[in-house]
């Protein structure tokens, strides 16, 4: 199935449970500092909503269950999706934009095919309620973020992507963002959390952004982009895997080919 066609598929509707939850926005004010306990407590992990901190930042909490897709196929994503603007726009189209991604990652995002992480940058422009948003996100292990992998091993957590999310190429930054995998026996079930304005330091862009307006549109934003993901990644994971492995068996000497096929 081509990009385009899927850029027509219908976006998955926010379902009432998560409407409702978000009206009654009941969440635990779990700070930046205490995170590791979202990957142990069952109760946090189905947090709906967002909550202003006690230091004028706001956090914002969803889930999405992720039926039938797997750890392997998140990760290949997010090394896949940043390497066209097409790619980025068939995530959550007309609130996408564009995406690309630093110089000096370009080894990293010109590999054949992924194989393991590395600490990488991407340059996004979304749509988060009306605003339209140039972004600078810099992806990092979840150990440098301060994620305890042991308490992830003994959750089920096999991933979390995480990072710290800038405007003007990372002038300014204002958020922390993790998007915490858990295991189940469907899938996966994604628990994001943002803090939003926890880096933010400049009092007039605080007073700008950090609003009930900004959290309850990024709790929306998430809840629609990660519900789609979760209907296009498995077909697009299967294309480019089988893609791949034509090339390669066929023309297993032409570099050129297999990045114009990528094309």
């Amino acid at each position: 199935m081509e990009l385009s066609e899927l850029m027509k598929k219908p976006l998955p509707q926010m379902p009432a449970e998560i409407s409702k939850a978000l009206r009654e926005n009941k969440i635990t004010g779990t700070s930046f500092g205490a995170k590791n306990d979202i990957l142990s407590d069952e109760n946090l992990q189905k947090d709906i909503g967002y909550k202003k901190l006690a230091d004028g930042s706001y956090l914002v909490s969803m889930i999405c269950p992720m039926q039938g897709i797997t750890p392997e196929m998140i990760e290949w994503w997010f090394w896949w999706h940043p390497q066209a603007d097409e790619r980025y726009r068939v995530w959550f189209p007309n609130e996408h934009y564009g995406i690309s991604y630093s110089k000096k990652n370009l080894d990293y995002f010109s590999q054949d095919d992924y194989s393991e992480f590395r600490n990488n940058t991407h340059y996004p422009t979304e749509r988060i309620g009306k605003i339209k948003m140039p972004l600078r996100i810099d992806f990092v292990a979840p150990e440098e973020f301060g994620f305890s992998k042991n308490i992830m091993d003994k959750n089920d957590i096999p991933l979390i992507v995480c990072g710290h999310v800038g405007a003007i190429k990372g002038l300014v930054w204002h958020t922390e963002m993790a998007h915490i995998f858990k295991k189940t026996d469907a899938g996966l079930l994604l628990i994001s959390r943002f803090w939003i304005g926890k880096t933010l330091k400049n009092p007039l862009l605080r007073k700008l952004i950090l609003t009930e307006k900004t959290a309850k549109g990024m709790a929306e934003h998430c809840c629609i982009e990660y519900r789609n993901l979760a209907e296009i990644l498995p077909v697009l994971y299967s294309q480019e895997k089988t893609g791949r492995q034509h090339v390669k068996q066929h023309f297993p000497q032409s570099e050129a080919l297999l990045h114009y096929e990528e094309q």
